[in-house]
C-alpha cells in the first residue's frame, strides 16, 4: 500500500545533513572562489577536507549552543535564518583559529565571509524546506484509549503543534484497521492492556503502533512517573554501566572538571569577593546530597543565601526564594555558584552529566508520592542534566513529578551523544542568564 513519506526527520538526520552542508560549501570556496593566494588552496587535499570537516563541526556546535536545531515553536522562520547566518560566523572563527595554529597563517578574508554567507543560506533554506513541509504533513495521531486519558494525551500532543485524532474505546474495534487506513493514520497509541487489537495487522498497512510511555518518549523526551512499574525497569539497558563506557565517561568528567576549575578559579575569587562584601562568611556551603545508588555524600557551592538559612529546618529551595542574597541570584542565573562542585566530580561523587542530586531530607516526603524516584540514582547525579534544560526549577512536589520524567527518560537513553547535547544545551542556557 502507498503511504505519504513524512519528512519530519529526526535531529540527528539534520545535523548530519546540515554538517554536509557547511563541509561543501568550505570545499567549494576554497577549489572554486578564491584566489591563488588564498591559504587553503595551497595545504594538502588531505589537510583540506580535515579542515572542512573541523568547520562543519564547528558550525554543527555552534547552532546546537544558540538554539538553531531546537523544535521550539517560538523559533520563527525569520529567527531560524538569523541563527543560521550566526552559527556560520561562529564556525568560521573555529576554522581562522585552528589553520592559524597549524599553518601560522590566516585564511582570507574574502573567503571566510563567502563561507558564511553560502553556509547560512544554505543552512537557513534547509530548515526552512524542514518546517514548510512539516506544517503541510503533520503527524496523524490516533489515541485508542478511553475517552479521558485520550483527551489528556491529544491536548498535552496538541500543545507540541501535532495533529490528533482520537478514537474511545467504544467505538468499534473492527473498524480500527479500515479507519486507520481511509485517514492515512500514521502511528496508534494503544494501551498493553487491551488485547483484542490487531497489531500485525496495523503493523503490515503501515500504522505504527506505540504505548503510552513510548509515545511520551517519543514526543516529549519524557517518561511520566505513572508509566513506570517493575516490567518497565527489567528492561532497562543500563548502557553507562558498561566498564568501557564507564570509564571513557569518567576520563571526560575528570578532563572537563580540571578544565572547569582551572577557568574558574578567578571566577571564583571575584564572586568570594562580592559575597564577602554582601553578606560576609561563609564563603562556601556544603550539604549531604544523595549520590549514585542513594549513597549519601556532602556536595559543596557557594553560598547564594543569607547565613543560617534554613535554622528551621531544610525547605524547598523555590524559584524566586527570599533567602537568596542580591549577590546569590546572579551567582545562581549563571551557575557560577556551582563551579565548585567540578571538585566532587574529581572525587567521583558526581558526573558532569546525570539527574541533579536531591537532598536526604526532602527525599522522604517524595518517595512517598512517587515510589520509583531512586530509579535517578541508577547513575551517578551531575552538575547539569536532561531536566535542567527541559523543565523548570523543581520548588514543590509537583514539579518535582515533571522533572522526574525527564530524569527517567535520561536513564534510559544516556548515551555519549546525549550528553554532549545536554552539555551545549546548559551552556545555551548560561548565555540567556537561566537556570
Amino acid at each position: 500500500m502507498n503511504r505519504k513519506e513524512h519528512w519530519n526527520l529526526s535531529k540527528v538526520t539534520k545535523l548530519f545533513i546540515f554538517q554536509l552542508f557547511a563541509m561543501a560549501t568550505c570545499l567549494g570556496v576554497i577549489i572554486f572562489a578564491s584566489p591563488q593566494s588564498e591559504t587553503l588552496l595551497n595545504v594538502t587535499k588531505e589537510r583540506l577536507m580535515i579542515y572542512s570537516i573541523f568547520y562543519g563541526i564547528s558550525c554543527l556546535i555552534s547552532g546546537e549552543i544558540i538554539g538553531l536545531f531546537t523544535n521550539n515553536q517560538r523559533n520563527l522562520i525569520w529567527k531560524k535564518g538569523v541563527l543560521s547566518f550566526v552559527s556560520s560566523a561562529m564556525g568560521s572563527l573555529g576554522l581562522i583559529l585552528i589553520v592559524w595554529v597549524i599553518e601560522f597563517e590566516f585564511v582570507g578574508r574574502l573567503a571566510i565571509l563567502k563561507m558564511i554567507t553560502l553556509t547560512g543560506i544554505s543552512g537557513f533554506l534547509f530548515l526552512a524546506l524542514l518546517e514548510g513541509i512539516k506544517q503541510r504533513n503533520p503527524w496523524k495521531i490516533l489515541v485508542h484509549l478511553p475517552e479521558g486519558e485520550a483527551h489528556q494525551i491529544t491536548s498535552s500532543l496538541e500543545a507540541m503543534g501535532e495533529k490528533i485524532d482520537w478514537l474511545s474505546l467504544e467505538s468499534k474495534k473492527g473498524d480500527l484497521l479500515e479507519y486507520c487506513v481511509e485517514n492515512e493514520v500514521d502511528i496508534v497509541i494503544w494501551d498493553k492492556t487491551e488485547k483484542e487489537l490487531d497489531v500485525m495487522a496495523l503493523l503490515a498497512s503501515g500504522v505504527r503502533v506505540l504505548s503510552v510511555s513510548a509515545l511520551w518518549e517519543t514526543f516529549s523526551q519524557k517518561i511520566p512517573h505513572s508509566e513506570i512499574n517493575e516490567d518497565w525497569l527489567t528492561k532497562l539497558d543500563l548502557r553507562q554501566r558498561d566498564p568501557v563506557v564507564r570509564r571513557m565517561k569518567r576520563l571526560l568528567d575528570v578532563i572537563i572538571s580540571c578544565l572547569g576549575l582551572v577557568i574558574g578559579i578567578p571566577i571564583l575569587f571575584l564572586a568570594s569577593i562580592a559575597i564577602f562584601l554582601e553578606s560576609g562568611f561563609p564563603l562556601f556551603f556544603s550539604q549531604k546530597r544523595s549520590g549514585y545508588l542513594n549513597r549519601p555524600y556532602i556536595l559543596y557551592k557557594l553560598r547564594t543565601m543569607i547565613p543560617n538559612s534554613e535554622r528551621r529546618g531544610a525547605e524547598w529551595a523555590a524559584k524566586k526564594d527570599h533567602r537568596v542574597t542580591h549577590v546569590g541570584r546572579f551567582l545562581r542565573s549563571t551557575r557560577i555558584d556551582e563551579i565548585p562542585q567540578f571538585w566532587n566530580v574529581i572525587k567521583g561523587d558526581m558526573s558532569v552529566v546525570g539527574p541533579r542530586p536531591e537532598r536526604p531530607e526532602l527525599e522522604d516526603e517524595i518517595i512517598k508520592k512517587l515510589p520509583y524516584w531512586n530509579c535517578r540514582y541508577l547513575l551517578k547525579p551531575g552538575l547539569t542534566g536532561w531536566a535542567q534544560i527541559k523543565y523548570q526549577y523543581a520548588s514543590d512536589l509537583e514539579t518535582s513529578e515533571e522533572k522526574l520524567a525527564y530524569d527517567l527518560f535520561y536513564v534510559k537513553n544516556a548515551s555519549f551523544f546525549l550528553d554532549l547535547e545536554i552539555i551545549l544545551s546548559t551552556l545555551r542556557s548560561l548565555t540567556k542568564g537561566s537556570r
